[in-house]
């Protein structure tokens, strides 16, 4: 494999990843704006909506965290294909 494919599967990778970012942090704002929406409509089912909020975030914030360490690897890997 030549460098020039090598690059341009490290780049695909990369986009991959900042595409599951975006999906995190899309979550994550779902999250928070289910926790609001139970606040302001539910009021006798906060614990649910509490639980469930908290559930979408806190799997988003694994996704996240599993997604920016696979982006600092490729970063690495792009530099060290440039060399």
């Amino acid at each position: 494999m030549t460098r020039e494919s090598e690059k341009n599967i490290l780049d695909l990778k990369y986009n991959f990843q900042m595409e599951k970012i975006h999906t995190s942090l899309t979550m994550i704002s779902i999250g928070i704006l289910s926790f609001l929406g139970t606040f302001i409509w539910y009021s006798d089912r906060l614990a649910f909506g509490i639980a469930v909020s908290i559930l979408i975030i806190v799997i988003s914030l694994f996704f996240y965290k599993k997604a920016k360490k696979q982006l600092i690897k490729i970063v690495q890997d792009i530099e060290n294909c440039s060399r």
